[in-house]
Protein backbone atom coordinates (compact mmCIF):
# COMPACT_ATOMS: atom_id res chain seq x y z
CA UNK A 1 0.00 0.00 0.00
CA UNK A 2 1.42 3.30 -1.00
CA UNK A 3 1.91 6.43 1.45
CA UNK A 4 -1.30 8.12 -0.58
CA UNK A 5 -3.55 5.32 0.24
CA UNK A 6 -2.53 4.65 4.05
CA UNK A 7 -3.35 8.34 5.00
CA UNK A 8 -6.41 8.42 3.25
CA UNK A 9 -10.15 6.48 3.27
CA UNK A 10 -10.72 6.77 -0.54
CA UNK A 11 -8.43 6.79 -3.68
CA UNK A 12 -10.35 8.91 -6.35
CA UNK A 13 -10.27 7.16 -9.90
CA UNK A 14 -12.64 8.78 -12.77
CA UNK A 15 -15.99 9.10 -11.41
CA UNK A 16 -15.26 6.13 -8.57
CA UNK A 17 -13.92 6.28 -5.15
CA UNK A 18 -11.77 3.31 -4.77
CA UNK A 19 -11.67 2.31 -0.56
CA UNK A 20 -8.50 2.04 1.00
CA UNK A 21 -8.11 -0.42 4.08
CA UNK A 22 -8.00 2.29 6.20
CA UNK A 23 -11.98 2.51 5.09
CA UNK A 24 -12.65 -0.99 6.10
CA UNK A 25 -15.15 -1.20 9.50
CA UNK A 26 -15.31 -3.04 12.76
CA UNK A 27 -18.41 -4.89 12.31
CA UNK A 28 -18.33 -7.45 9.40
CA UNK A 29 -15.49 -8.67 7.04
CA UNK A 30 -15.37 -6.71 3.82
CA UNK A 31 -17.65 -4.02 4.75
CA UNK A 32 -16.60 -0.39 5.29
CA UNK A 33 -16.73 1.87 8.83
CA UNK A 34 -19.61 4.73 9.19
CA UNK A 35 -16.59 6.96 9.83
CA UNK A 36 -15.60 6.27 5.78
CA UNK A 37 -18.72 6.18 4.30
CA UNK A 38 -20.28 9.85 5.78
CA UNK A 39 -16.72 11.20 5.51
CA UNK A 40 -17.14 10.26 1.77
CA UNK A 41 -20.72 11.90 1.27
CA UNK A 42 -19.26 15.04 3.54
CA UNK A 43 -16.99 15.48 0.81
CA UNK A 44 -18.91 15.38 -1.92
CA UNK A 45 -21.56 17.79 -0.31
CA UNK A 46 -18.30 20.10 0.71
CA UNK A 47 -17.24 20.07 -2.72
CA UNK A 48 -20.54 20.41 -4.69
CA UNK A 49 -22.13 22.38 -2.45
CA UNK A 50 -20.29 24.70 0.07
CA UNK A 51 -19.50 28.20 -0.52
CA UNK A 52 -17.50 30.58 2.41
CA UNK A 53 -20.68 32.51 3.23
CA UNK A 54 -22.62 29.43 3.73
CA UNK A 55 -22.54 27.54 7.15
CA UNK A 56 -23.63 23.36 7.10
CA UNK A 57 -26.04 23.70 10.40
CA UNK A 58 -27.43 20.11 9.96
CA UNK A 59 -25.76 16.91 8.78
CA UNK A 60 -28.22 13.74 8.89
CA UNK A 61 -26.73 10.27 7.97
CA UNK A 62 -28.77 7.32 7.53
CA UNK A 63 -26.74 3.88 7.61
CA UNK A 64 -28.75 2.29 5.58
CA UNK A 65 -25.99 -0.50 5.17
CA UNK A 66 -22.94 -1.65 5.33
CA UNK A 67 -21.21 -0.45 2.46
CA UNK A 68 -19.06 -2.78 0.35
CA UNK A 69 -15.39 -2.58 0.23
CA UNK A 70 -15.57 -1.66 -3.31
CA UNK A 71 -15.76 0.75 -6.03
CA UNK A 72 -18.21 3.85 -4.63
CA UNK A 73 -19.94 6.47 -6.37
CA UNK A 74 -21.36 9.64 -4.90
CA UNK A 75 -24.83 11.11 -6.35
CA UNK A 76 -25.96 14.69 -5.33
CA UNK A 77 -29.47 16.61 -5.57
CA UNK A 78 -30.35 19.65 -4.20
CA UNK A 79 -33.88 19.59 -2.47
CA UNK A 80 -34.42 23.08 -1.89
CA UNK A 81 -32.19 26.86 -2.99
CA UNK A 82 -33.62 29.82 -1.67
CA UNK A 83 -31.66 32.95 -1.11
CA UNK A 84 -31.23 31.79 2.66
CA UNK A 85 -31.13 27.91 2.66
CA UNK A 86 -30.29 25.09 0.84
CA UNK A 87 -31.00 21.73 1.32
CA UNK A 88 -28.76 18.95 -0.55
CA UNK A 89 -28.73 15.20 -0.09
CA UNK A 90 -25.80 12.78 -1.27
CA UNK A 91 -26.38 9.12 -1.94
CA UNK A 92 -23.60 6.77 -2.01
CA UNK A 93 -23.91 3.85 -4.73
CA UNK A 94 -22.04 0.43 -4.67
CA UNK A 95 -23.02 -2.41 -6.45
CA UNK A 96 -26.20 -0.54 -8.01
CA UNK A 97 -27.84 0.26 -4.65
CA UNK A 98 -27.73 3.44 -2.20
CA UNK A 99 -25.91 2.31 0.94
CA UNK A 100 -25.61 5.20 2.67
CA UNK A 101 -27.39 8.44 2.47
CA UNK A 102 -26.76 12.64 3.52
CA UNK A 103 -29.01 15.47 3.87
CA UNK A 104 -27.05 18.68 4.63
CA UNK A 105 -29.18 21.87 5.61
CA UNK A 106 -26.79 24.78 4.53
CA UNK A 107 -28.08 28.33 5.47
CA UNK A 108 -26.14 31.76 4.43
CA UNK A 109 -24.57 33.46 7.11
CA UNK A 110 -25.99 36.95 8.39
CA UNK A 111 -25.31 40.00 11.09
CA UNK A 112 -25.83 38.86 14.63
CA UNK A 113 -28.50 40.86 16.46
CA UNK A 114 -27.71 43.50 18.82
CA UNK A 115 -29.53 42.17 21.51
CA UNK A 116 -27.35 40.04 23.61
CA UNK A 117 -28.16 36.53 24.21
CA UNK A 118 -27.14 33.89 27.06
CA UNK A 119 -24.56 31.60 25.56
CA UNK A 120 -23.39 28.08 26.26
CA UNK A 121 -20.34 28.46 28.22
CA UNK A 122 -17.17 27.13 27.41
CA UNK A 123 -15.92 23.41 28.16
CA UNK A 124 -14.00 23.29 31.34
CA UNK A 125 -11.69 21.01 29.55
CA UNK A 126 -8.00 20.97 29.65
CA UNK A 127 -6.45 22.11 26.62
CA UNK A 128 -5.57 19.06 24.35
CA UNK A 129 -2.25 20.31 24.16
CA UNK A 130 -1.63 19.51 27.52
CA UNK A 131 -2.90 15.83 27.56
CA UNK A 132 -1.23 12.73 26.59
CA UNK A 133 -2.10 11.02 23.47
CA UNK A 134 -3.75 7.35 23.22
CA UNK A 135 -1.35 5.83 20.78
CA UNK A 136 -3.75 2.79 19.84
CA UNK A 137 -5.99 4.31 17.13
CA UNK A 138 -4.08 5.05 14.03
CA UNK A 139 -6.31 7.25 12.05
CA UNK A 140 -7.05 9.60 15.20
CA UNK A 141 -5.06 11.80 17.82
CA UNK A 142 -7.28 10.71 21.02
CA UNK A 143 -6.46 13.39 24.19
CA UNK A 144 -8.72 11.07 26.76
CA UNK A 145 -10.00 14.07 29.63
CA UNK A 146 -9.32 13.02 33.03
CA UNK A 147 -12.17 11.52 35.02
CA UNK A 148 -11.54 13.96 37.68
CA UNK A 149 -12.76 16.62 35.19
CA UNK A 150 -16.48 15.44 34.28
CA UNK A 151 -19.01 17.82 34.56
CA UNK A 152 -22.10 15.51 35.91
CA UNK A 153 -22.73 11.83 37.19
CA UNK A 154 -22.49 8.99 34.59
CA UNK A 155 -22.29 6.25 36.77
CA UNK A 156 -22.47 2.87 34.83
CA UNK A 157 -24.22 -0.05 36.46
CA UNK A 158 -21.80 -2.95 38.12
CA UNK A 159 -23.13 -6.20 36.08
CA UNK A 160 -21.95 -7.25 33.00
CA UNK A 161 -18.73 -9.06 31.84
CA UNK A 162 -16.93 -8.51 28.94
CA UNK A 163 -16.72 -12.10 27.61
CA UNK A 164 -20.76 -11.39 27.37
CA UNK A 165 -21.00 -9.31 24.00
CA UNK A 166 -18.66 -7.44 21.43
CA UNK A 167 -15.11 -6.39 22.22
CA UNK A 168 -14.70 -3.32 23.26
CA UNK A 169 -13.12 -0.23 21.20
CA UNK A 170 -12.89 2.32 23.60
CA UNK A 171 -9.76 1.29 25.30
CA UNK A 172 -9.65 3.86 28.34
CA UNK A 173 -12.45 5.72 27.76
CA UNK A 174 -14.43 2.66 28.87
CA UNK A 175 -15.56 4.34 32.10
CA UNK A 176 -18.46 7.02 31.95
CA UNK A 177 -17.16 8.86 34.12
CA UNK A 178 -14.28 9.41 31.83
CA UNK A 179 -16.19 9.57 28.16
CA UNK A 180 -14.92 13.02 27.05
CA UNK A 181 -12.21 13.80 24.94
CA UNK A 182 -10.72 15.40 22.28
CA UNK A 183 -9.89 13.94 18.79
CA UNK A 184 -7.90 14.97 15.97
CA UNK A 185 -8.43 13.28 12.35
CA UNK A 186 -5.37 11.81 10.91
CA UNK A 187 -6.26 10.95 7.95
CA UNK A 188 -8.07 12.50 4.13
CA UNK A 189 -11.39 11.46 2.80
CA UNK A 190 -10.27 11.38 -0.37
CA UNK A 191 -6.59 11.20 -1.07
CA UNK A 192 -4.55 14.39 -1.95
CA UNK A 193 -7.47 16.45 -0.65
CA UNK A 194 -6.07 17.97 2.77
CA UNK A 195 -8.67 18.09 5.75
CA UNK A 196 -10.88 21.53 5.79
CA UNK A 197 -12.44 22.07 8.94
CA UNK A 198 -16.07 20.61 7.46
CA UNK A 199 -14.68 17.46 7.30
CA UNK A 200 -12.23 17.89 10.34
CA UNK A 201 -15.72 17.40 12.27
CA UNK A 202 -17.32 15.37 9.48
CA UNK A 203 -14.80 12.36 9.70
CA UNK A 204 -14.78 12.28 13.78
CA UNK A 205 -18.59 12.65 14.02
CA UNK A 206 -19.31 8.66 13.84
CA UNK A 207 -17.38 8.30 17.02
CA UNK A 208 -20.50 9.49 19.05
CA UNK A 209 -22.26 6.33 18.47
CA UNK A 210 -19.14 4.28 20.73
CA UNK A 211 -19.05 7.29 22.87
CA UNK A 212 -22.58 6.72 24.09
CA UNK A 213 -23.41 3.19 23.31
CA UNK A 214 -20.63 1.67 24.58
CA UNK A 215 -20.72 -0.38 28.05
CA UNK A 216 -17.92 -0.54 30.07
CA UNK A 217 -17.56 -4.27 28.83
CA UNK A 218 -17.69 -3.88 24.83
CA UNK A 219 -19.98 -2.28 22.40
CA UNK A 220 -23.52 -3.85 21.08
CA UNK A 221 -24.94 -1.62 19.33
CA UNK A 222 -24.30 -0.28 16.00
CA UNK A 223 -26.16 2.86 14.82
CA UNK A 224 -27.99 3.58 12.35
CA UNK A 225 -27.57 6.98 11.88
CA UNK A 226 -26.41 9.91 13.55
CA UNK A 227 -27.19 13.87 12.68
CA UNK A 228 -24.26 16.94 13.72
CA UNK A 229 -26.23 20.27 14.37
CA UNK A 230 -24.03 23.35 14.17
CA UNK A 231 -23.80 26.97 14.39
CA UNK A 232 -20.72 27.61 12.98
CA UNK A 233 -17.61 25.68 11.09
CA UNK A 234 -14.90 24.08 13.55
CA UNK A 235 -11.50 26.15 14.84
CA UNK A 236 -8.59 24.44 14.86
CA UNK A 237 -7.70 20.62 14.53
CA UNK A 238 -9.49 19.68 17.72
CA UNK A 239 -12.65 18.40 18.32
CA UNK A 240 -14.36 17.39 21.99
CA UNK A 241 -16.56 14.97 22.18
CA UNK A 242 -18.73 15.31 25.47
CA UNK A 243 -20.97 12.41 26.65
CA UNK A 244 -23.65 13.72 27.69
CA UNK A 245 -26.98 10.77 27.31
CA UNK A 246 -27.81 7.41 26.69
CA UNK A 247 -31.19 5.21 26.54
CA UNK A 248 -31.69 2.25 25.60
CA UNK A 249 -34.53 -0.40 25.69
CA UNK A 250 -35.72 -3.54 23.91
CA UNK A 251 -32.50 -2.91 21.33
CA UNK A 252 -33.16 0.04 20.62
CA UNK A 253 -30.59 3.23 21.73
CA UNK A 254 -30.13 6.80 21.33
CA UNK A 255 -27.19 8.51 22.50
CA UNK A 256 -26.19 12.35 22.79
CA UNK A 257 -22.77 13.99 22.74
CA UNK A 258 -21.70 17.42 22.72
CA UNK A 259 -19.21 18.78 20.67
CA UNK A 260 -16.71 21.44 21.18
CA UNK A 261 -13.75 22.81 19.78
CA UNK A 262 -10.77 25.26 21.56
CA UNK A 263 -13.21 28.48 20.74
CA UNK A 264 -16.09 26.91 22.47
CA UNK A 265 -18.70 25.00 22.07
CA UNK A 266 -19.88 23.80 18.44
CA UNK A 267 -23.18 22.09 18.92
CA UNK A 268 -24.70 18.44 19.36
CA UNK A 269 -24.54 14.92 17.88
CA UNK A 270 -27.52 12.42 18.47
CA UNK A 271 -27.14 8.70 17.34
CA UNK A 272 -29.48 6.07 16.66
CA UNK A 273 -28.25 2.60 17.54
CA UNK A 274 -29.75 -0.93 17.40
CA UNK A 275 -28.07 -4.09 19.39
CA UNK A 276 -25.58 -5.97 17.33
CA UNK A 277 -23.48 -9.13 17.35
CA UNK A 278 -19.88 -8.39 15.28
CA UNK A 279 -19.37 -10.20 12.69
CA UNK A 280 -16.11 -10.58 12.13
CA UNK A 281 -15.03 -13.86 10.02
Amino acid sequence: MTDERARSFFVSEGDHFVPTRAARGYWQKGTLSGSAAASLLGHVIERDCLDPDWVPVRLSVDMLRMPPDAPLSVAVEVLHESGRVRLVEARLIAEGRVQTRAQCQIVRRGVQPDNPLWQSPPWPAPHPDTLPRVTQFARWDMRPIPAGAERFARDAPVQGHNTTGNPPVLGVLAAPSTRQTWLSSGIEVVAGNALSPWLMLVTTADFASPLTHSSEFGIDFVNTDFTVHIHRLPQGEWIGFELVGHSSADGVAMGQAAIHDVAGPLGVIAVSAIANSRRAG
